[in-house]
């Protein structure tokens, strides 16, 4: 049975490929994406997502499996960046921020780990804060010898350097990031960042009480935001029960809608 499965993938053939475009990933328990951003366009020339078999899955046998079935991980790529999509991340403050203490802070969190390496993004918001996280070195040491040049950076760090840097935000703002089996949920007052955390789901009714619980820990009113992004289905019954916890609900999507809308913006915005 194979571990990981092409479920969408886009190729600009009119782009000419050249060993300066960047290779962007993105890695979480239930897929891989990858993507080309070209080097002279500064766009998203080629995107292609694998979804994983549940469980625990042997990383040296899933990228086996998605670069034989890629066209995109068969070039050479001067840089690459990988964002980690786990939950095995911190936000701490940059004027408390160490090496020491971020890893004391995720071993009070998370547990002690030797099967872990650490790393740490600074955000561009102007909050001036650090996310800390772990990589599994299983897939950390992988990377660092099928690509040259390899970045590892975090997803919730993305998502954040997104959300806080715009000019307009609403007083009380959610964000949801829809993947095939995990969400992640960030709450901003007034435009401090309040919590960033991933929740794994099964049904909707699990995303339901994750949302309940967490309007009723932080006092979220109804007449907040809540804008979607990622796998999310418009016509589901979520949908309308999401619409009786907030006032105002919107997708964020890119231009032009269509191929990446909301679906792939999590992916796109990677690249951007």
């Amino acid at each position: 049975m194979l571990m990981a499965q092409k479920i969408i993938s886009y190729y600009n053939d009119a782009q000419e490929s050249s060993d300066s475009d960047q290779l962007i990933l993105e890695i979480g328990s239930g897929h891989v994406a990858c993507m080309i951003k070209g080097a002279a366009s500064q766009q998203v020339e080629g995107l292609e997502l694998f979804a994983l078999e549940k469980g625990s899955p042997d990383w040296s046998d899933v990228f086996y499996e998605v670069t034989a079935a890629s066209q995109i991980l068969g070039r050479t790529y001067r840089h690459t960046h990988c964002y980690y999509n786990f939950d095995e991340a911190i936000i701490i403050p940059q004027q408390k921020f160490s090496v020491a203490s971020a890893e004391n802070y995720l071993a009070l969190v998370y547990g002690e780990s030797n099967r872990h390496d650490f790393s740490y993004d600074t955000l561009l918001s102007p909050g001036h804060i650090v996310n800390a996280y772990r990589i599994r070195k299983s897939i950390h040491e992988l990377l660092g010898r099928l690509f040259i040049l390899y970045k590892p950076h975090h997803s919730y760090s993305k998502m954040l350097d997104d959300i806080l840097t715009r000019d307009q935000l609403e007083g009380h703002f959610v964000k949801i990031q829809f993947y095939t089996s995990h969400i992640i949920l960030a709450f901003v007052k007034d435009k401090q960042l309040q919590l960033v955390q991933s929740f794994q789901y099964q049904t909707t009714d699990d995303i339901l009480y994750y949302l309940s619980s967490i309007i009723q820990q932080f006092g979220i009113h109804k007449q907040s935001q809540l804008e979607i992004s990622g796998m999310f289905d418009t016509d589901s019954i979520l949908y309308q029960q999401l619409g009786k916890l907030f006032g105002l609900i919107s997708f964020d999507t890119i231009q032009p809608d269509g191929l990446f809308a909301h679906y792939l913006t999590p992916f796109y915005k990677l690249a951007v």
